[in-house]
C-alpha cells in the first residue's frame, strides 16, 4: 500500500484549533449559572429552525386536495384522555379544495355580513380578539405562519420587497408582523391566509394571585368557527375556566393539561382531534350544539330531522405549539363539517363506527354534546348504513 504523507503544518493548524476549542469550553464551564442564559438562547435559536418546512411537490394543486378524513372515535365505551400525538412540521397547516370557501365564510363572520345570522348579531366582537399583552405574540405568530406558507407553498405565496402575494386569493399581505401594522390588521391577514382558527395563550404574572392564576390565559386570536359557545366568554380566561363546562375536565384532565402546557418545548407541535354532531350547517354557533341541563335522548317525535342532509358531522383538528421567542402557546383549530349523507356516499364503515362511539358516550358527556336533540335520529340513520 502506498504511504500517505501529511505535511507538518496540517498538524499545527489542528493543534491550534483544538486549543481554541478547549479555551472556549473551559470558559463556558466556569460561568456556572451565568452561562445558563446562553444555553437557553442557543436552544431557542436551534428550535426556531424546526419551524422550517420543505416545499410540497411542484405539481401540488390545492383544487385537487380532498379535505382530510377526521374521524377520531372508536366503536367502544368512551374514555376521557388528552389524546395527544406528535405532529410532523409538514402536517401543521394544510390547504385543500375548501380553502376559498372557508376563508370567505370567515370573512363574512368577521365583518358581520353572513346571511346565516341575524343582521343585528355582532359576530366580530365574539370572534376576533386582541390585547396589549398579546401584541408581540401576535406579531411572532404572523411571521411564523407566513414564513411557513411561503416555504411550504411557494407556488401560492410569493414574497417581494414590499409584501407577500397570495396567488390563490389575489390579495397582498404584510411582509412582516414587525412592521407598522396593528394587531387587528395582522389577525385579519391571518384569516385570509390559513383555514385554521387560532388562539394565543400566555402566562399573566399580574394575575398570579387569582384562582388558576398560574395557568395560561387566552389573550388573542380568531375563533370564527366556534361550536356551542360564545368565544367572548372565554377571552382573557385561564385554561381551567375555559374548559369548565366539559364534564370530567376538572377531575381527569386539568392537572395533566396544565403540566403539558408548561412542558411543551419551543416549536414542538402536537395534535389532538374531537368530534361532535349538529343539526345545521353553520360553522359558527354560540346558541346550539351543546346541551348543558337537558334530559338525555328525548323522543324522536320531538325532533323530526332529515338525518341525511340536516344532521351534520363535525370534527376539529387541533394543534398546539410554543413560539420560541416569547413562549406563547398557539392553539390552532381546523374545522371539518359535512352532512350525514357523506357517510352513506363514501364512508359507510366510518358511519357505523360513529354509531358505536355515540352509544359509548357517558350520560353527562352525551348531554354536553347535545345528544338529546339529535341522538335518536342520528343512530337510526347510521344503523342503516
Amino acid at each position: 500500500m502506498e504511504d500517505f504523507h501529511v505535511p507538518v503544518h496540517y498538524y499545527l493548524v489542528l493543534a491550534a484549533a483544538l486549543l481554541v476549542a478547549w479555551h472556549i469550553r473551559n470558559k463556558a464551564g466556569k460561568t456556572g449559572k451565568a452561562g445558563a442564559p446562553a444555553a437557553k438562547s442557543s436552544k431557542i435559536k436551534s428550535a426556531s429552525k424546526s419551524f422550517l418546512v420543505s416545499s410540497v411537490h411542484s405539481d401540488f394543486d390545492w383544487r385537487n386536495e380532498v379535505p382530510l378524513k377526521s374521524y377520531p372515535y372508536k366503536d367502544k365505551e368512551y374514555r376521557m384522555t388528552m389524546g395527544i400525538l406528535k405532529l410532523d412540521i409538514k402536517e401543521w397547516l394544510l390547504i385543500d379544495n375548501t380553502y376559498l370557501d372557508d376563508l370567505e365564510e370567515k370573512r363574512k363572520i368577521l365583518h358581520n355580513c353572513n346571511p346565516k345570522y341575524p343582521k343585528e348579531k355582532d359576530l366580530r366582537s365574539s370572534t376576533l380578539f386582541e390585547s396589549p399583552e398579546a401584541d408581540l405574540a401576535i406579531r411572532e405568530f404572523y411571521d411564523t405562519v407566513l414564513k411557513y406558507m411561503c416555504s411550504k407553498f411557494p407556488m401560492y405565496f410569493k414574497k417581494d420587497e414590499k409584501n407577500i402575494l397570495n396567488t390563490i386569493t389575489g390579495e397582498r399581505l404584510p411582509l412582516s408582523g414587525r412592521a407598522n401594522h396593528s394587531r387587528t390588521e395582522l389577525l385579519e391577514a391571518l384569516t385570509r391566509t390559513i383555514q385554521e382558527d387560532f388562539i394565543i395563550l400566555l402566562k399573566d404574572p399580574s394575575r398570579k394571585d387569582e384562582k388558576y392564576g398560574d395557568e395560561y390565559f387566552f389573550k388573542g386570536g380568531v375563533f370564527a368557527f366556534a361550536a356551542g359557545f360564545d368565544p367572548i366568554n372565554k377571552f382573557d380566561k385561564p385554561l381551567t375556566s375555559i374548559h369548565a363546562p366539559i364534564p370530567g375536565y376538572e377531575e381527569k384532565l386539568k392537572k395533566s393539561m396544565n403540566r403539558y402546557f408548561d412542558r411543551l418545548a419551543p416549536c414542538e407541535i402536537v395534535l389532538r382531534s374531537n368530534f361532535s354532531i349538529q343539526t345545521h350547517e353553520k360553522f359558527y354557533v354560540d346558541d346550539d350544539n351543546k346541551g348543558y341541563h337537558k334530559d338525555y335522548l328525548q323522543p324522536e317525535k320531538e325532533f323530526n330531522f332529515d338525518a341525511a342532509n340536516q344532521i351534520h358531522y363535525r370534527s376539529e383538528r387541533q394543534t398546539l405549539t410554543k413560539l420560541p421567542e416569547l413562549g406563547a402557546i398557539v392553539f390552532t383549530i381546523r374545522t371539518y363539517l359535512h352532512p350525514f349523507s357523506r357517510f352513506a356516499e363514501k364512508y359507510p364503515e366510518d358511519g357505523k363506527r360513529l354509531a358505536g362511539a355515540i352509544r359509548g358516550l357517558p350520560r353527562d358527556l352525551a348531554n354536553y354534546k347535545g345528544a338529546e336533540k339529535w341522538g335518536v335520529a342520528a343512530l337510526s340513520y347510521l344503523d342503516q348504513l
